[in-house]
């Protein structure tokens, strides 16, 4: 039995494999060709949830209604590459893990649908994505593989959970690393146990340097925080500052299910907090996001575009969309003065902001 979920795990990771690397006399591992100069985009969204209560919605009008109306679909579809942080598992496993207060989980469906909207890349590093056991792990890994949807974060050991996602789009490299710096501790994943990869200092140092060579775009994933809460605690920020320092171009945060600032740190953008996407709950608290649009001329990135989200699923019914012009507008002001401590200038235009990388400090 251990031989047959060795095999399907193996199978499940091989989507991360790179072999378009070389290494020098040094023994440092290089890209064979150097990164495009083309301009080309990465859109990233805040946590994906599409159960709870949607599960009764999405199991009548289908999946597809989870990533968005006509606009965000054209987003992320002509985005070179896509990302969200995947927070439930996607399996009919029963068994939940005893003594939490919330418990999630979608139909196998929903990732062939989430990779039909046009995502490329996932966290599975969250605090709900062994809410049913292993096998609930097993099953989404096996369901991402079998529709090509990249994943990170997570897995059946510690050195699993750390391998990056990488996914080659229109002749660029993106490489994805993702961790959990949320509870329960016994979701994080260990030398022999399953589980999240854990953010911690030496960790993505090494992993950072590690895929670093090998893509064009390395992107880190942070799940962390404080629940509803619009500011970063001060570890959000070491972290982020971290992951740049390492050689990180983007850091993308998410777990409070509330927008918090961008800040731009050694010219890369840092989304404390990108808030919910697709999120299966009726919450009076957490009821807006935001998609980001990076814009990068090879391995830099020069400027952002943000598109508020208008996520109140008693309004969209479980159907995000992007914000009307009065809301994205308070929406848009309200972000601009929290970025403000960051020396982060966000212009507002109609009913989108943008930052121009070179302009903040």
């Amino acid at each position: 039995m251990r031989r047959i979920i060795m095999t399907l795990v193996v199978f499940a990771c091989a989507i991360h494999t790179d072999p378009c690397v070389a290494f020098d006399s040094e023994g440092s591992c290089r890209p064979l060709t150097p990164p495009a100069r083309r301009t080309h985009t990465v859109v990233a969204m805040g946590d994906v949830m599409p159960g709870g209560s949607a599960l009764r919605v999405y199991r009548v009008f289908g999946y597809h209604r989870a990533f968005g109306d006509a606009t965000i679909a054209r987003l992320i579809l002509h985005a070179d590459a896509a990302f969200c942080n995947l927070e439930c598992p996607a399996t009919s496993a029963s068994c939940r893990f005893p003594g939490k207060t919330f418990t999630f989980r979608t139909d196998r469906e929903a990732i062939r649908e989430l990779r039909r909207a046009g995502f490329d890349l996932v966290s599975l590093a969250n605090n709900h994505i062994l809410d049913f056991g292993v096998q609930g792990l097993l099953d989404t890994m096996a369901t991402c593989s079998r529709y090509g949807l990249a994943y990170a974060g997570a897995g059946m050991t510690l050195d699993d959970a750390a391998r990056p996602a990488i996914v080659h789009r229109h002749g660029i490299r993106y490489g994805l690393l993702a961790y959990s710096m949320t509870f329960p501790e016994e979701f994080w994943a260990t030398p022999g146990s399953p589980g999240t990869a854990h953010g911690q200092w030496e960790t993505v140092r090494r992993d950072v340097a590690h895929v670093r060579p090998r893509v064009d775009v390395v992107l880190v994933s942070f799940h962390w925080g404080g629940e509803l809460t619009g500011m970063p605690k001060k570890y959000q920020i070491d972290f982020a500052h971290h992951a740049i320092a390492c050689g990180a171009d983007a850091v993308l945060g998410h777990h409070p299910h509330v927008v918090q600032p961008v800040e731009i740190y050694r010219s890369r953008p840092v989304f404390y907090s990108l808030g919910n996407f697709a999120f299966g709950s009726f919450s009076r608290s957490s009821t807006s996001g935001m998609a980001a649009e990076i814009f990068f001329t090879g391995s830099s990135p020069t400027k952002v575009v943000l598109y508020p989200l208008d996520v109140d699923n008693r309004r969209v019914q479980y159907r995000p969309s992007i914000a009307d012009p009065p809301t994205a507008r308070k929406l848009l002001e309200c972000l601009r003065e929290l970025c403000e401590p960051y020396g982060t200038r966000v212009e507002i235009r109609g009913n989108i902001g943008r930052i121009l990388i070179g302009h903040s400090r």
